[in-house]
């Protein structure tokens, strides 16, 4: 989730920031009190290692800036001149920060590091903290491909995600500045132009209050299902509940969608007569809920499909069912497992509207017609009438989609931000300005 590798490439970075006098946190001189426990040919070692971390962070926000930048508008572009034509898009900090990174990042000679490197701890605190870096970085890529760009995201989540992007190189620019001392280390190739660019879009970006929503999209580790016998009572209906909304993700076939829309019609019949004298609010919801699928189960009796999947779903809603009827009239109500359910609803409900939609889209799902003609030579007594499945009619498409979009799919209720999502950015904005008091200043001279 870019919220939790955001925040640990944040943290790390502003630990960074705060340590100063890097050649002795490297077992080098500077002090006459402190001794030298490395070699000059030890700390040039060191230093190629942060480099290849570094070089992960710096992969990291040219894939960042390279998600938004499509269709990213910035606060100081200028109006465009006429209304027919469109404003340039290559212009603002955001273009600039681009450019300069491409030429940073194909410029260094230092490679991205594998994998045992990223997952050794290292024995020095500033190169562990380097790597913790690299290792937030290396996961924070993966969101991009799950969600984290700019078809998914709004105005001030584009602009919120800018300004980090802003942030890290900003951080990295003043590193790479403090560590010009150690042996073979090598500098961001026009250093200058990269953290201009980057002041320019921390500007920019700051112009709009940030949404820091974006911290609950990206990547997240899929789900397995539960494996074993059934857990006794309540729990094992849930269980078979949670494995039908992991073997979910497929698109099924029509008639195997039909089953699965019929066993949470049951189920939820099920969950409101067990919650009818505990909770009423649950009650009605999934009365409300036995409903909708029910509409949905009369909707889908004319759709039919040649392809898709999603037999080990019907199994698993098979279970459900089954689990369900196979209660004792005194089992254990608990409110905790009751209000669970809910949970897995929300998620199922937005599977099946997604696959719903995605299969008349993509003409997966057609609608049965009947035509003004008999089947001939059926061998039957009575001729049935000829029929024919094609795509959805405007008519049929507009009751589909009100069902599905309205009433089916929940609600979609911004994501409440973490209680750390602006203190891991105030701290790295803190760590960036900060300058550490000389000693005449602080004796007054």
């Amino acid at each position: 989730m870019y919220g939790k590798n955001g925040a640990l490439l944040r943290a790390e970075l502003s630990a960074l920031l705060a340590q100063h006098r890097v050649q002795l946190r490297l077992g080098g001189g500077g002090s006459p009190s402190v001794p030298v426990t490395t070699s000059r040919a030890d700390r040039e070692e060191v230093g190629k290692q942060i480099r290849r971390y570094r070089q992960s962070v710096l992969v990291w926000c040219q894939q960042a800036s390279r998600a938004v930048a499509p269709y990213a508008s910035s606060n100081l572009s200028p109006a465009a001149p006429t209304p027919f034509r469109l404003p340039p898009t290559q212009h603002g900090g955001l273009a600039s920060l681009r450019l300069a990174l491409d030429h940073t990042v194909d410029t260094s000679s230092a490679r991205l590091p594998e994998l045992h490197e990223l997952v050794a701890p290292r024995e020095l605190p500033l190169v562990e903290h380097w790597r913790q870096a690299a290792r937030g970085a290396a996961l924070g890529e993966h969101d991009f491909a799950a969600g984290l760009h700019h078809e998914s995201l709004d105005v001030p989540q584009v602009h919120t995600l800018v300004g980090d992007i802003a942030a890290v190189v900003r951080a990295l620019v003043i590193l790479d500045q403090r560590y010009r001392s150690i042996p073979g280390w090598e500098r961001l190739h026009r250093a200058e132009r990269l953290g201009w660019s980057a002041l320019a879009c921390a500007l920019d970006s700051s112009l709009e209050p940030p949404s820091y929503a974006i911290d609950a999209l990206g990547w997240r580790a899929p789900a397995n299902v539960m494996p074993g016998p059934a857990r006794p009572g309540l729990l094992g209906v849930l269980q078979a509940e949670r494995n039908l909304a992991v073997r979910l993700r497929p698109l099924p076939s029509a008639i195997n969608l039909r089953r699965i829309v019929h066993s949470q019609q049951v189920l939820s019949g099920g969950i409101a007569e067990l919650a009818t004298n505990i909770d009423t609010g649950l009650r009605d919801q999934c009365l409300g809920r036995q409903q909708i699928y029910a509409d949905l189960q009369r909707e889908l009796r004319d759709v039919g499909s040649l392809i898709g999947t999603g037999e080990l779903a019907v199994a698993d809603s098979a279970d459900v069912i089954g689990r369900l009827r196979a209660l004792r009239p005194d089992v254990d109500r608990d409110l905790r497992v009751l209000r669970a359910f809910t949970i897995l609803f929300d998620k199922i409900d937005t599977q099946i509207a997604g696959h719903i939609e995605t299969g008349i889209e993509r003409h997966a799902y057609l609608r049965r017609v009947t035509l003004p003609r008999l089947v001939e030579d059926s061998g039957q007594l009575v001729a049935p009438v000829r029929e024919r499945f094609t795509p959805f009619s405007a008519e049929a498409l507009s009751t589909m989609t009100n069902l599905v979009h309205n009433r089916l799919r929940p609600s979609s209720e911004p994501s409440a931000p973490t209680q750390d999502a602006a203190r891991s950015r105030a701290e790295l904005h803190s760590a960036i300005v900060h300058r550490p008091q000389r000693r005449n200043d602080a004796l007054g001279i």
